[in-house]
C-alpha cells in the first residue's frame, strides 16, 4: 500500500476502479482507501481477502463492490449508476479491467482474440461511457492500456490491438472531455508482476519472456507509485519506470529504428530457443 497523501494536494473524495479487485486495481484501491477516499470497485467476482483489507484500512470512508461483466454495457451502466446514488458521483475514474492472452497469431482463435478486444477495448468504452455521465468538471478519467499499445512484441497481436485502440479511445476522449474540463489519463506500463503476467509466464512463450526482458518488470508498488504520481499531475501518458518510459519514446519518436532493434532481438531469440 502507498501513501498518496504527498502525491495529491487535494485528495478525490470519491474514486471508482473497475478491476480493482486484483493487481493494479487492488494496489490503488487500497492507498485510496487508506488515504481517506470512498470507494467504489467494479470486478467480475469479490475479492474476500482484498475486500477485507480495504475494510480494515477505512477510517469511517465507505467500500462498495459492485459485480459485472465489463464486457456488457448495461450491467456496467446500471452498476455505475447505483455506486453514484450508494456514494456519489466519481471525481476519479479509473478502468483497470483488463486480459493478456498470447499466442503467434496463426495460432490464435478468433474467440480468444474476440474476448480479449472485448474485454480490453469495449470494456474501456463501455466503463467510460457509463461514469462520464455523471462527471463534472475537475473530474478526472484514467484508462489503463498499456507499453503494448505503443510498441509490439512478439505473440500479441491480439494485446496490442485491444491497447493501441484503448490509446486511442483516450485520445478522442482527452480532446472531447476537455471542453468539459474533465481530465483524461492513459496508463501505459511495460510488465508488472500483476496475476495476468503469472498467466502469460505460465501459458505464453518463453521467446516472448526474453524480448520483453529489455524493459524489465516492475512490481505492482513500483508500477503503482509512478500511476499515482502521473494522476496526481494530471498527466495525460503515464508509464511507470524509466526503462519503460525510454521504450515508450523510442517507439514513438524513432519508430523504423524501434522495428529493426526489435526485428534483431526476436530473430535472437529465436535462434536460441
Amino acid at each position: 500500500m502507498i501513501d498518496i497523501k504527498p502525491f495529491y494536494k487535494s485528495l478525490p473524495n470519491t474514486v471508482f476502479i473497475s478491476g480493482g479487485m486484483s493487481g493494479i486495481g487492488a494496489e490503488l484501491a487500497k492507498s485510496f482507501m487508506a488515504a481517506g477516499s470512498n470507494l467504489a470497485i467494479f470486478d467480475l467476482q469479490e475479492n474476500a481477502v482484498v475486500l477485507a483489507e480495504l475494510k480494515n484500512l477505512s477510517t469511517g470512508n465507505q467500500v462498495q463492490v459492485y459485480q459485472l461483466d465489463i464486457c456488457h454495457p448495461d450491467q456496467v451502466e446500471q452498476a455505475v449508476n447505483k455506486a453514484v446514488a450508494d456514494i456519489g458521483r466519481p471525481a476519479l475514474a479509473l478502468n483497470s479491467a483488463g486480459i493478456l492472452r498470447t499466442a503467434p497469431f496463426k495460432a490464435l482463435p478468433y474467440d480468444t482474440f474476440k474476448q480479449v478486444v472485448d474485454i480490453n477495448l469495449m470494456g474501456s468504452r463501455n466503463f467510460a461511457a457509463s461514469v462520464t455521465a455523471h462527471m463534472q468538471q475537475g473530474d478526472h478519467l484514467a484508462l489503463v492500456a498499456s507499453l503494448a499499445g505503443i510498441t509490439v512484441t512478439y505473440t500479441h497481436a491480439a494485446y496490442s490491438a485491444s491497447k493501441f485502440a484503448v490509446v486511442g479511445l483516450a485520445e478522442v476522449l482527452r480532446l472531447e472531455l476537455k471542453l468539459e474540463g474533465i481530465d483524461v489519463s492513459v496508463i501505459c506500463p511495460g510488465e508488472i508482476a500483476t496475476p495476468l503476467l503469472e498467466h502469460e509466464r505460465k501459458h505464453g512463450s518463453a521467446v516472448t519472456a526474453r524480448v520483453n526482458s529489455v524493459v524489465g518488470v516492475l512490481s505492482v508498488e513500483q508500477a503503482c507509485r509512478g500511476i499515482l504520481k502521473g494522476l496526481s499531475n494530471r498527466t495525460f501518458m503515464i508509464t511507470p519506470g524509466f526503462n519503460a518510459i525510454f521504450m515508450r519514446e523510442f517507439a514513438r519518436k524513432g519508430s523504423g529504428l524501434c522495428r529493426k532493434v526489435t526485428d534483431i532481438l526476436l530473430a535472437r531469440e529465436l535462434k536460441r530457443s
